[in-house]
């Protein structure tokens, strides 16, 4: 496990700024729908493992396990 901040995460994911702003990040992490988020504290952070290796997409999550992509 390889935890970074949210806001390192938003930097090495969209490094030319052309992300969602933190708000729909911070939004994203306590809906669930950022894999691999959790809060520490008042901080969020973002697992980078899990967050590399899911779509974010739950109709593509769903097809790839059916198709036995995750099984290892």
């Amino acid at each position: 496990m390889r935890l970074i901040s949210l806001e390192n995460y938003r930097k090495t994911k969209f490094p030319f700024g052309d992300g969602p702003s933190m708000g729909s990040l911070r939004r994203q992490c306590r809906s669930g729908d950022l894999a691999g988020a959790r809060k520490e504290g008042k901080l969020w952070y973002v697992d980078i493992d899990v967050a590399s290796s899911t779509s974010g997409d739950p109709l593509v999550e769903q097809v790839l396990s059916e198709i036995g992509f995750y099984d290892t």
